[in-house]
């Protein structure tokens, strides 16, 4: 055996999560799942081992090569560990394709892990909501699905001012780069280097325009920022335009005010067909896409399948924290334990246990303290589990059947109670 010391700390971009990180992601599931769930939506779940001919399919073998995290299993068979969600549920959508009621809405909040270098709002592995809509080609389920996405983040608590949603089509921008190659390799190219204009400087997003358009480089890069929905008109067709320009409409009629077009929005997956969207945040520590998806209404052809339109989206828990900890909107959780009782005598505990029972009969979370140690040292370790009320529980209080009950967040205590009394307080 080696002699080498085993870390503690966990593999490079994933995370540990203590009770209290727990805590903050199983409250941004339920918000995530509520709001889901208000709108119709059914959730779902599935192994995150795939076959690797899933992902191949879907996205060519560059990306598993380079970014997923693959192994060959004892039957020899080629497996990839689930690096996004929507090849999975379009599986399971296609697997039972007939016998499912359309429109399928369905959500899931499943673990990810894809290999990069960790960095700000990106790591190896992370948790991310997937909302989408099978069966239905109509705008309104764009406008539905966006539309979800800006009630998270109200019910996150930001306000129309702290994000913007941005708005594209695919067909349009496609439509353009043809008026200036007939190349479906330049096209690709032209489409990447679009998705990453933002994080490219000026000079190295025109620099390689230039390599692939040469003299006609400077007249397309100042049609892609100058063109708007009304001046597209010029190359782009009609349906496309009034499609996206609904979307926007009917979203600023339901009170979303800060959604706007945005011809350089591509987002990175090839599957997209036409709508695509990405929630973007405003403020300047943090200026940067939070989430976002758009249609894909081809993606089932990989199982030679008959076509299902498909729209949806994906929010990670890496940028939506990012989000809260930038606009001072992390919540203040306590534990799901609402009471602690601690023994201070060994001749107390029976009295303790028997309190701490007639607690949970009542279903009231309640951990028993038997460690017999000071008062001090006992509400210490109530605060920091962050328990909202503490009893200690000694002679006096056996011999009087009452309890004094402090609140650890207040401060206020309150003195002499009865069971009842603390049952009433503690259940408001």
């Amino acid at each position: 055996m080696s002699n080498k010391k085993l870390s503690t700390k966990p593999y490079k971009g994933v995370r540990d999560f203590y009770p209290e990180d727990w805590m903050f992601q199983k409250w941004m599931f339920w918000k995530m799942s509520e709001v889901c769930e208000r709108f119709g939506y059914q959730n779902y779940n599935a192994s995150p081992l795939e076959p690797s001919e899933l992902y191949e399919a879907k996205s060519g073998s560059e990306m598993i090569n380079n970014e997923t995290y693959n192994l060959i299993d004892r039957g020899d068979r080629r497996v990839t560990v689930r690096p996004e969600m929507t090849p999975t549920v379009a599986r399971m959508v296609a697997n039972r394709a007939r016998e499912l009621p359309k429109p399928i809405r369905w959500y899931s909040i499943p673990n990810l892990f894809r290999y990069e270098r960790p960095q700000k709002g990106r790591l190896r592995e992370h948790y991310q909501l997937n909302v989408d809509i099978f069966g239905s080609d109509s705008i309104q389920a764009d406008i539905e699905v966006i539309q979800i996405g800006a009630e998270l983040m109200k019910s996150l608590g930001a306000q129309e001012k702290d994000f913007e949603i941005l708005v594209n089509n695919r067909k349009i921008i496609t439509t353009l780069i043809q008026q200036y190659t007939d190349s479906t390799e330049d096209l690709y190219k032209i489409s990447k280097l679009i998705d990453k204009k933002k994080k490219l400087t000026t000079e190295e997003f025109n620099s390689s325009i230039s390599e692939i358009l040469s003299e006609r480089s400077e007249e397309f890069i100042n049609t892609l920022e100058t063109t708007n929905l009304e001046n597209a008109q010029e190359f782009a067709d009609k349906e496309d335009i009034d499609n996206t320009l609904s979307i926007i409409t009917k979203l600023s009629a339901l009170g979303h005010t800060n959604v706007r077009f945005d011809l350089t929005l591509m987002r990175g997956f090839d599957y997209y067909t036409d709508i695509v969207f990405e929630f973007f945040d405003t403020h300047p520590d943090n200026n940067r896409s939070l989430f976002g998806g758009g249609r894909y209404n081809d993606l089932l052809d990989i199982f030679d399948m008959e076509k299902i339109p498909a729209v949806g989206f994906g929010m990670g828990d890496v940028t939506a924290k990012d989000f809260l900890e930038t606009h001072g909107l992390m919540p203040q959780l306590t534990s799901h334990t609402k009471v602690y009782i601690g023994a201070l005598d060994t001749s107390s505990l029976a009295a303790a246990e028997t309190l701490a029972n007639n607690l949970r009969e009542e279903s009231i979370n309640t951990e028993l303290d038997f460690s017999c140690r000071k008062y001090d040292k006992l509400i210490q370790s109530a605060d920091k589990k962050m328990v909202p009320w503490f009893i200690a529980v000694g002679e006096d209080e056996v011999a009087s059947n009452t309890y004094s009950i402090k609140n650890t967040i207040t401060g206020e205590q309150k003195n002499s109670l009865s069971i009842e009394d603390i049952i009433s307080l503690v259940s408001n």
